[in-house]
């Protein structure tokens, strides 16, 4: 994906969702371990899509105005059947989840077909500033559930 152009900001500065998902995009690709920056991104205009090998298991950060609430976290969506054993996977898991990432992570199925493991920031203006906090909030959670979802589905 190309780069973004960016104009200089101070840290507390509104910008842009765009910007916003470049500056989250830029701050993984030198935060993430070495062998998690083949992460692959896409953008929409409300999220962003970043996942390895499967694009319906994926992790997400959407900008949900509508309910105000800022979503971090890593969607299921490949199916029921798959939806259903990862749900059951991960709750074995939740404990130390929580551990690791904190008590605001919950574990949800969103409908038959789709499930979550997700925590919500309140709706804020988006700055560089809070770029860096979700793009760090999104580094530990790959870095935690990334190898227990490898392991889900038989992925070293």
């Amino acid at each position: 994906m190309a780069n973004t152009a960016r104009k200089r900001t101070s840290s507390n500065t509104t910008i842009t969702r765009a910007e916003f998902f470049a500056a989250i995009r830029d701050r993984l690709q030198v935060r993430l371990p070495r062998e998690r920056q083949n992460i692959h991104f896409q953008t929409s205009q409300r999220q962003m899509k970043l996942y390895y090998r499967q694009p319906r298991l994926h992790y997400e950060v959407w900008t949900n105005g509508r309910d105000q609430h800022i979503e971090i976290g890593l969607h299921f969506e490949n199916g029921q059947e798959s939806t259903e054993a990862l749900i059951a996977f991960f709750d074995q898991h939740i404990l130390e989840i929580k551990h690791e990432l904190g008590s605001q992570v919950e574990l949800e199925r969103w409908t038959n077909s789709w499930g979550r493991i997700f925590q919500l920031l309140p709706y804020q203006p988006l700055t560089e500033e809070l770029a860096v906090e979700v793009g760090d909030r999104l580094r530990d959670m790959i870095v935690v559930l990334q190898p227990l979802l490898d392991e889900a589905t038989g992925h070293k």
